[in-house]
């Protein structure tokens, strides 16, 4: 049996997932009110304008339910998903360099590898690191002793787990919507 997270490890998670929905909630705010009088009735005159920001703050707020429900179905999956910190050598390694910080999530340090190797942002990183002419990048570049579970103070590493998740949901949406299985034969009815 796979061990659940610690509560403080889920608490944390939820907490940097709660953090840009209410930011998000904010903007909105902020954009609706500036249609609106102080008593929250929107202004006669800008009864278009206000449509329009409702509609527009709305496909914002849907785009973002999805990242965020692919990110809370990570945290919930089976076995379950957490944060890894996954260090690798880039340019300038062997003069000293310290490794670069990549933070994806995973059900283990060889998943969360795999993972990160999928990832559009991390591809174009390594466009960019590589040095010319080569095309070798792989596990030998993890730099395993510095690779661990969690994640260090913000800014100290190159968050992906939002990117991980809206290619989540985008395969997710691809996939289609799950049909519900079809309801069994009702029992036949007895005469009476």
């Amino acid at each position: 049996m796979t061990p659940l997270p610690r509560p403080g490890y889920l608490f944390d998670e939820l907490r940097t997932l709660l953090a840009p929905v209410q930011e998000l909630q904010r903007r909105h705010q902020q954009r609706l009110d500036a249609h609106r009088t102080m008593g929250e009735e929107v202004i006669e005159e800008q009864y278009a304008a206000y449509d329009d920001a409702r509609l527009e703050t709305a496909l914002e707020a849907s785009d973002t339910l999805d990242t965020l429900v692919a990110q809370l179905e990570v945290l919930v999956a089976d076995p379950p998903r957490r944060a890894f910190t996954l260090a690798l050598r880039g340019p300038g390694a062997d003069e000293g360099q310290l490794p670069w910080l990549f933070v994806v999530n995973g059900a283990d340090l060889d998943d969360a590898y795999q993972k990160l190797s999928q990832l559009p942002s991390f591809q174009q990183w390594l466009d960019d690191v590589r040095s010319p002419g080569t095309s070798r990048h792989g596990e030998e570049d993890l730099v395993a002793g510095q690779s661990h579970p969690g994640v260090r103070g913000p800014g100290t590493y190159i968050d992906l787990r939002r990117e991980q998740a809206r290619v989540l949901a985008r395969r997710a949406r691809a996939c289609g919507p799950l049909l519900p299985p079809a309801p069994p034969p009702s029992a036949p009815g007895r005469a009476r």
